[in-house]
């Protein structure tokens, strides 16, 4: 809205529950990715019958997360990145509301520049450099087994 001195002002509109537009399409957003991932693993257990909870996950987290753990140094379109943490369960959801992982990264050119999301891994990613200490393989399967054994994998393929 533009007043007579010709100054735009931005207005926000609430909804009734308090959220702008922007973050309620996020919200939804978030909440939308927590079902298809819910819907993953649940596809995962019916294709594999005897796999537990904790290996659907090690698996679904193996190819969302793929080779970056702490530590790891890679190349996306948006820039070069240092992932700093890699937070599983409730961890996680104190970063990001319905997820069950998240990274935290910085930009290896300009420090300050962090971000907290959980894009998967795709083909155009490069590693550029990872720890030699650490196996991706166990490091996903440790995040699995730790939310299966706090029962939370159960209960949300059942969701």
């Amino acid at each position: 809205m533009q007043d007579r001195t010709g100054t735009v002002e931005s207005t926000r509109r609430a909804t009734p529950g308090g959220l702008s537009p922007e973050d309620l399409a996020l919200t939804i957003a978030r909440q939308t990715n927590r079902r298809l991932e819910l819907d993953r693993i649940a596809a995962l257990k019916a294709d594999s019958p005897g796999l537990t909870d904790a290996e659907a996950y090690r698996r679904l987290f193996e190819s969302a997360i793929g080779p970056r753990f702490e530590g790891t140094i890679y190349r996306d379109a948006v820039g070069t990145w240092e992932v700093l943490e890699v937070l599983f369960g409730d961890a996680a959801r104190m970063r990001l509301p319905n997820t069950s992982w998240v990274l935290v990264e910085r930009s290896i050119f300009d420090h300050k520049d962090r971000r907290v999301h959980r894009f998967g891994w795709t083909q155009k990613h490069t590693v550029l450099m990872q720890p030699a200490e650490f196996d991706v393989t166990a490091h996903a399967a440790e995040a699995a087994s730790a939310l299966a054994a706090r029962g939370l994998a159960g209960m949300a393929v059942q969701a």
